[in-house]
């Protein structure tokens, strides 16, 4: 039984399956004699067990005392049949926007995932619910030869982390994903992202990392720092409440921009 649960749960893309999906390929057998095996399987290393009643398959040239998956993959496992997508630090990962994936492997939901850090196969998540009117902006992407999983788009990316720069290396780490995405850039749809999230202050650190950092300023720049609205943000909200305002940009600057251009 345990090779055939392996062989039948192994082929495409199936590497996670849950013990309701053992139910309805078996429906023949015994619900408790399905749980043993699987029990089983879990202690034999032919199976990891990753969150409650799903499983992950473990690969047969794996050493599982030393097995770790895919924390992408195993979001992707976990996520099933709802909508979700990869973001924050952990997107701009995969789309070369920075040179670390993070700690914890950030999950966008549309619904929330309590508790909204969770430790899964020995890795830190975290959810993080976006409302209907932000969830947008993410694709099928490879993060793998042979797998793909559901995250932001580059744009959406850097909207996301001008949005909560806490996520994404704080402002340092914005303002370097802004400059390795240059070339690839769509502006035209970064802008209209940017007007479809909503957030003032996001499109306010956006135009001032934008600037500071000498890039190329048009008119459509010019029209949203127009509707940027006039209340005065924190360029970086982690930092302290104090600084000089630059009323161009409505930004309270709570921290040294000369440093911070430089360790770009």
């Amino acid at each position: 039984m345990k090779w055939k649960i392996i062989k039948k749960f192994s082929v495409g893309n199936r590497i996670c399956f849950g013990y309701k999906d053992v139910l309805a390929e078996y429906p023949d057998k015994d619900p408790g004699y399905l749980s043993k095996v699987l029990a089983d399987m879990v202690r034999k290393g032919m199976l990891l067990k990753l969150f409650r009643d799903l499983y992950h398959v473990i690969p047969l040239n794996a050493d599982p005392r030393t097995y770790s998956p895919d924390s992408r993959l195993v979001a992707r496992c976990v996520m099933k049949g709802r909508d979700y997508y990869v973001a924050y630090s952990s997107a701009m990962h995969i789309l070369g926007l920075s040179d670390q994936p993070g700690v914890k492997t950030m999950i966008v939901t549309r619904r929330q995932v309590q508790p909204s850090i969770q430790t899964i196969a020995g890795k830190e998540f975290h959810f993080i619910n976006h409302t209907h009117s932000r969830f947008f902006g993410y694709e099928a992407t490879w993060v793998t030869n042979q797998e793909q999983v559901m995250v932001s788009d580059l744009e959406k990316t850097i909207v996301d982390a001008v949005s909560k720069p806490r996520l994404c290396g704080g402002i340092p780490g914005v303002g370097k994903a802004i400059i390795r995405s240059k070339e690839r850039t769509e502006m035209d749809k970064l802008f209209y992202y940017l007007s479809r999230h909503g957030s003032h202050v996001a499109k306010k650190r956006y135009l001032f990392l934008s600037d500071s950092l000498g890039m190329e300023w048009t008119p459509d720049h010019e029209r949203m720092l127009r509707e940027s609205g006039s209340s005065i943000s924190l360029l970086d909200p982690a930092g302290p409440n104090q600084g000089v305002k630059n009323s161009r940009f409505g930004l309270k600057i709570n921290i040294k921009v000369d440093s911070l251009m430089d360790r770009l």
